[in-house]
């Protein structure tokens, strides 16, 4: 019965991450081209808001239901999916960091009027990103090699955390209408919940051997959510040759899809664990 009820609210948040996926898209895409009928172009932005609110309160329920939750880090070799997750997602905070030298380098050279604001943003955010990718890295490197830890690296865990505040500051200094720019504002939720997420990851690598708390798998399921319905439809998109409907602060689609890869493995690792009595 227990088993039951936490698979319900599973079931229910991919049918709304599926359907939050395909309106977002729509409303994206119809920006560009006038080929979409008049009614995926009018359909109002809040639908979409209202399945994100339902994400919430489904994840919420899931963590409630989840019991006798295992350790987070449980360092071990041969764990394919951590370790897999957490090499691509060092490489896409590598691939962020050369990205955001390009803007900078771009900007600077293309503008006739630097705003300061924007350019050290970047380069910021560029420079967090490339601790980040090592960071992950070494996470990776102790799930393979016991000579590494990567818990024993404290400032380290930070840095995730400020570089995802960073791209918050680049998301709030802009001006949102959050009924047109729907884009921007969902990118400011994901942000806000990469932030819980990243904090409750931190709290679980600073009480190592206690055991996983609600707030971590209620955080872990919303960047999971939160990714796919920011990133996916960005990437596609992105596939078509469509990228220019996007505002100026940098996408990070890459990084925003492996951030909700890796917390989905970690959560199913705990998962797992938790299911064998470990």
């Amino acid at each position: 019965m227990r088993k039951t009820r936490a698979r319900l609210p599973v079931f229910l948040i991919i049918i709304t991450v599926i359907a939050a996926c395909v309106l977002h898209f729509f409303q994206l895409y119809g920006e560009h081209s006038k080929d979409v009928s008049s009614f995926l172009l009018d359909f109002p932005s809040y639908i979409v808001y209202l399945l994100i609110v339902l994400g919430f309160i489904f994840a919420f329920f899931y963590a409630v239901f989840k019991k006798n939750l295992a350790r987070t880090f449980d360092i071990q070799k041969g764990k394919a999916g951590i370790f897999l997750s957490s090499v691509l997602l060092a490489i896409s905070f590598f691939y962020d960091f050369i990205h955001q030298g390009y803007n900078c380098f771009s900007y600077a050279s293309s503008s006739f009027y630097i705003d300061y604001t924007y350019i050290v943003l970047i380069g910021i955010s560029g420079v967090l990103a490339l601790i980040s990718s090592f960071y992950f890295f070494t996470l990776a490197l102790s799930e393979k090699n016991e000579n590494y830890d990567f818990k024993n690296f404290t400032f380290l865990h930070f840095a995730p955390v400020a570089w995802a505040f960073v791209k918050l500051i680049g998301i709030m200094v802009q001006i949102v209408d959050v009924k047109i720019n729907i884009e921007v504002f969902c990118e400011f939720i994901l942000l806000c919940v990469t932030l819980c997420f990243l904090f409750s990851m931190i709290c679980a690598v600073d009480k190592n051997g206690e055991n996983t708390t609600r707030v971590f798998v209620f955080s872990s399921v919303l960047l999971t959510f939160m990714s796919c319905i920011v990133a996916l439809p960005r990437i596609v998109l992105i596939i078509m040759g469509v990228s220019g409907i996007f505002g100026e602060v940098t996408f990070s689609s890459v990084t925003y899809i492996m951030l909700g890869i890796f917390s989905f493995t970690l959560l199913y690792d705990i998962n797992k664990r938790s299911n064998l009595g470990q």
